[in-house]
């Protein structure tokens, strides 16, 4: 921003570590804007990455939550929800059987070794249960995670039937009918 001797910049202005409401006299000002502290990168990086999984932009959601999960300064709630969204993100939209191994490692890995949300469980069941074909065994959805379902937030189960489309799993199949309320 520049500007002549005698004019007047209105707002607050930021010059190296000074705050000034108005500056008068001046030649040039070079204005540089605060310094965010981890909290608020953090939770700029998780809206982000949320945002680019919502439009499918896997790869962007990838490095925003990597970055954001890396700074590990959100609470214990959102830091488990940007965990759940960076599972998905490096699932990439595509089934846990059509991933490569280091996808399904990285995303089971940023779930965490015990998934702390029933969301996060249950995505985690997904994983294991299509990357191995385990549905074939049996077609039929058992009552037990039928009932077990209704323990996951329909926006999150939503969630994991979009970006996983694993139709012929059972675990699949219980959170999309949980999801349609057809339980």
């Amino acid at each position: 921003m520049g500007g002549s001797k005698n004019q007047k910049a209105k707002g607050t202005h930021n010059v190296d570590r000074q705050v000034a409401e108005t500056i008068y006299n001046a030649d040039t000002v070079y204005l540089t804007p605060p310094e965010l502290s981890a909290q608020e990168r953090a939770e700029g990086l998780f809206r982000r990455g949320e945002r680019s999984l919502r439009e499918g932009l896997y790869e962007s959601a990838v490095a925003h939550l990597t970055e954001c999960v890396d700074l590990n300064a959100l609470g214990p709630s959102a830091t488990a929800d940007a965990r759940f969204f960076h599972a998905l993100a490096i699932l990439g939209g595509k089934r846990p059987s059509l991933c490569s191994g280091s996808q399904i490692t990285a995303a089971l890995k940023a779930l965490g070794p015990s998934p702390h949300t029933a969301h996060a469980r249950f995505l985690s069941a997904l994983v294991e249960e299509d990357r191995t074909n385990a549905w074939m065994d049996s077609p039929r959805i058992p009552g037990n995670l039928r009932l077990m379902t209704q323990q996951v937030d329909r926006s999150h189960a939503a969630l994991i039937c979009r970006h996983v489309p694993a139709l012929e799993s059972r675990v699949w199949r219980a959170l999309n009918e949980h999801v349609e309320g057809t339980v």
